[in-house]
């Protein structure tokens, strides 16, 4: 039935689709409408300022991180090369280990950031997602309302 020239668009009639399912019309310049928009671009920048800031907060911790290995290594290279190697090698078994623990905590950090800024940037969207809804029941119940008042004062 389908091949590559097939044109999807002249399989289905969209118009007489649009058409059947007898949307109600919507007006486009209503305040309300206009004030919905604006309340969802806000709710986008609001998104937008969590998840810069959480980046933000998250490549900060990197950077932090950065340099708190760079001076362990430092530490570790001056400590290890002082001493026999015995004590070269406890060290640098001990060093391993907590450099494995450390790395382990910034995970983890970084992980909570992360979470965290997920976390806000839901929330805000969806409160809006949730509004939005509730402004859409009204609409329509405003609709059903001033319907059935033209409809009984004819």
């Amino acid at each position: 039935m389908f091949n590559a020239n097939t044109n999807f668009f002249e399989i289905f009639d969209f118009q007489k689709i649009l058409t059947a399912a007898k949307m109600p019309s919507l007006d486009v310049n209503s305040e309300a409408l206009i004030n919905s928009q604006k309340k969802t671009m806000e709710a986008f920048a609001g998104a937008s300022k969590a998840t810069f800031e959480g980046v933000n907060a998250f490549s900060k911790k990197q950077v932090e991180i950065l340099n708190a290995a760079i001076s362990s290594a430092k530490d570790a290279t001056s400590e290890i090369a002082k001493g026999n190697p015995q004590e070269s090698v406890a060290k640098s078994v001990d060093l391993i280990k907590n450099a494995i623990v450390e790395a382990q905590a910034n995970v983890a950090e970084l992980a909570k950031i992360n979470e965290k800024t997920s976390k806000e940037a839901f929330e805000i969207l969806n409160a809006r997602v949730l509004d939005g809804l509730t402004e859409i029941k009204n609409v329509v119940a405003e609709k059903k309302s001033a319907t059935a008042s033209a409809s009984v004062k004819n």
